[in-house]
């Protein structure tokens, strides 16, 4: 059984902006206003789910919060460093 594509889905797939991902992602983000660096994340996040509009899945999330606890444990543990 072969499957059947929507000619104008196709089109949208092909005219998607393909570069979008790599141009967000090169910004120089440490100097930007807060308000900018907010759009750039919500920019980043909708051309993500663009490209996969099943992400973030729970286990994406799950993981994504695990990772963020091992590094707040991690900096928990280098608080000291540098202190004198």
């Amino acid at each position: 059984m072969s499957a059947r594509f929507d000619a104008a889905e196709l089109r949208r797939y092909a005219r998607r902006d393909w570069g979008a991902l790599e141009r967000l992602a090169h910004v120089d983000r440490v100097n930007l206003p807060v308000e900018q660096k907010v759009r750039l994340a919500i920019d980043l996040y909708e051309a993500a789910r663009i490209a996969n509009p099943g992400w973030p899945s729970e286990a994406d999330r799950r993981a994504d919060f695990a990772a963020h606890l091992r590094v707040r444990a991690l900096l928990d543990r280098a608080a000291h460093v540098g202190r004198r």
